[in-house]
């Protein structure tokens, strides 16, 4: 993203999750993006849009959303195809100008990140992805990328993480009776559900399913269920599932499942010692999701914001 005016020397700056992104873009995906947007478009390029004194160009938009574009291009074609490129486009768009507003932020609060943490988190990631120097220049290469490039988009990932720290997460707290509470209302769902371990086949839905591929898995989960149930010792049939049983196919939002029951335990719950820090994380993470829904509102009500070209 550019300023409208003029580009600090030291490069200043998703949404706190398209930060992650332009971290971690790299590391994902393939380039061959070209091709989609050549179908598509006379705008070489241009600004999408104006956020308070910075720019954001089409440019910039594309290359964010270039790992999503190919794996669309995977899944999709004609039609169908641009319009799920169109969607993409106003998502990548929306999530950067939340980023602007957020580094924007972090500039009046004259919030820092060294070249230290910087090269700290590259260093990081070159590990998590088993990357020698190399290998990792090379894929900044094909991602028509410079190192010092890269390194500006982690240096923005990190400072929008401290703003958030700095003006979501650190304002937040966790009361005795909130602890309590919770508690409380786990001991009441787990003497409901008892204690089970199951294990489960997953048949994944692909991002965009379509009605098409939710008959493509189901048929695939129902002829792996009638192996299963042909199997050694999965012949008995029960009206309900008992330890050893398989269940029939099963829908929830992220795909098909086939669950088999290892074991049941009757209801119990740790002692409230045991596990108050894990319900105080739950209880921060929530609440740190709604306040920074919140707070970000507050930032998009005070800003200028213009779009320009929605793609």
């Amino acid at each position: 993203m550019k300023r409208a005016m003029s580009l600090p020397k030291n490069g200043q700056e998703r949404h706190w999750l398209m930060a992650c992104l332009g971290v971690c873009a790299i590391l994902v995906g393939s380039a061959g993006v070209s091709r989609i947007w050549a179908q598509n478009t006379q705008v070489v390029d241009g600004i999408a849009a104006i956020v308070n004194d910075d720019i954001i160009t089409i440019t910039e938009v594309r290359e964010a959303m270039g790992p999503e574009t190919e794996h669309l291009s995977q899944q999709y074609n004609g039609l169908a195809l641009e319009q799920q490129v169109k969607a993409s486009y106003k998502r990548t768009l929306n999530g950067l100008v939340d980023a602007q507003l957020q580094l924007t932020r972090a500039r009046h609060l004259n919030l820092r990140v060294s070249e230290e943490d910087v090269n700290q988190q590259i260093e990081t990631l070159k590990k998590q992805n088993q990357l020698a120097d190399e290998q990792f220049l090379q894929l900044l290469k094909t991602r028509g990328l410079t190192l010092e490039t890269y390194k500006k988009q982690v240096y923005e990932g990190l400072l929008v993480t401290k703003v958030v720290n700095a003006e979501v997460r650190s304002r937040l707290t966790v009361l005795d009776t909130e602890l309590q509470e919770a508690y409380r209302a786990k001991q009441q769902q787990y003497q409901v559900a008892g204690g089970q371990t199951v294990s489960h086949i997953l048949f994944l839905f692909p991002p965009y399913s379509t009605e098409q591929d939710e008959q493509r898995l189901r048929a695939k989960a129902e002829a792996v269920l009638q192996q299963l149930r042909n199997g050694p010792g999965f012949e008995e049939a029960a009206a309900t599932l008992k330890p050893g049983e398989i269940s029939d196919v099963v829908r929830t939002r992220i795909g098909l499942h086939i669950i088999r029951l290892e074991a049941r335990q009757a209801a119990g719950m740790r002692p409230f010692e045991e596990v108050q820090e894990e319900i105080k994380s739950d209880i921060l993470r929530d609440k740190t999701e709604r306040k920074y829904q919140e707070w970000l509102e507050s930032l998009r009500q005070q800003a200028y914001i213009k779009i320009l070209y929605e793609g």
